[in-house]
């Protein structure tokens, strides 16, 4: 029988802007191993460049809706110099999410109304380990109110940093596209996502213009729907459209690196 007095024992979900080789990484297993001994806890190292929160917003959803109610996500990522020492707390769908006050989860999060709690030491003092001096002790001050935001004591914070990201434009059913993020394998991301194609598209053929002469005119289920060495595009994780190379990088192979524009026709 389940107790209802019982405190919830969340999964906690580091992402970190280290890579496996730095002597960071293992300072951060370390140190949640030391803290939340009694936890289940996953680490993703995931090497983005300095403030790119455009592509730390596309990896997140990406992966993030694959995560059980309750965790408690944990962005430890560095942010620019130009921007004060603030992190934030929020709740959504039963998950917890703790990030710098960059512009990063309400660019995750879009035009979803979300409300923010101010985590940021009182003294506010120069950070030098966001994860020790901000999160853990955010996340045990959450933990000793059964996980409750505003028992915990934090402030609402009003003001949050907000980016907006490019947007796809539409006329004469021609889009204007744009890769925002390329993951490990060189895939590349659109701003585009699978409602966004089928409420514009209407179930019409289209052909996605890679460059003058390269196109793709159909969606592919899987990477191995094309031979080994050819492009394709698909819905997978997350439901953006992505640009592939079935065992090879679309960013290599097809120049299709971040800012690049791309083109894509629907029939009339």
């Amino acid at each position: 029988m389940s107790n209802s007095n019982q405190p919830n024992q969340p999964l906690i979900h580091l992402i970190c802007d280290f890579r496996v080789e730095s002597p960071d990484y293992t300072v951060v297993m370390a140190r949640m191993a030391t803290e939340f001994a009694a936890l289940k806890t996953l680490i993703t190292p995931q090497p983005f460049k300095k403030g790119h929160i455009l592509g730390q917003s596309v990896f997140l959803k990406l992966v993030l809706n694959e995560f059980p109610e309750g965790t408690v996500h944990i962005c430890r990522f560095g942010t620019m110099s130009r921007l004060p020492n603030r992190f934030v707390v929020a709740k959504h769908k039963g998950k917890y999410y703790m990030g710098p006050d960059s512009g990063l989860l309400p660019l995750y999060f879009g035009e979803e109304e979300i409300i923010y709690y101010n985590i940021t030491p009182a003294e506010n003092v120069t950070i030098f380990d966001p994860l020790k001096e901000v999160y853990i002790p955010a996340l045990k001050q959450l933990l000793s109110t059964n996980m409750d935001l505003e028992a915990a004591g934090f402030p609402i914070k009003e003001m949050m940093v907000r980016s907006s990201p490019p947007q796809p434009t539409l006329s004469n059913g021609m889009m204007r596209l744009t890769v925002i993020y390329n993951d490990y394998y060189g895939n590349a991301y659109l701003n585009i996502n699978k409602q966004m194609f089928e409420e514009v598209g209407q179930g019409r053929p289209f052909r996605l213009m890679l460059n003058s002469t390269m196109e793709i005119s159909r969606l592919s289920q899987s990477y191995n729907d094309v031979p080994e060495g050819m492009e394709l595009c698909m819905f997978g994780h997350g439901d953006i459209m992505q640009i592939a190379v079935n065992a090879g990088s679309a960013a290599q192979y097809l120049s299709l690196n971040e800012d690049k524009p791309v083109v894509l026709f629907f029939k009339e």
